[in-house]
């Protein structure tokens, strides 16, 4: 039994690798793309208006309160979203 659960830890982290280095860079960069219709390279809070989950957490993304999200701030946000849950998976 322990040994099933090492096994399902590691494809459980193998996972979030993948997901964590490869579908997040795509996302952010189409995300930025469809959302900052300025094309300065971040959405403003005007922006985010079409997008209702980027609209609600707005404040917990944008980590400078400068009233831009930028693709760094935006990657953050999806790699602490991963990290959370998987915390939530293994407890």
């Amino acid at each position: 039994m322990r040994r099933e659960n090492c096994v399902t830890g590691f494809f459980l982290c193998a996972w979030c690798l993948i997901l964590v280095f490869s579908k997040p860079a795509l996302a952010k960069n189409a995300l930025i793309e469809k959302l900052d219709l300025d094309k300065d390279g971040h959405i403003t809070l005007r922006e985010s208006v079409v997008e209702p989950q980027i609209l609600a957490t707005f404040g917990t993304i944008d980590c400078n309160n400068d009233g831009k999200i930028s693709k760094t701030e935006l990657k953050k946000a999806q790699i602490s979203i991963v990290q959370k849950v998987s915390t939530l998976k293994s407890a």
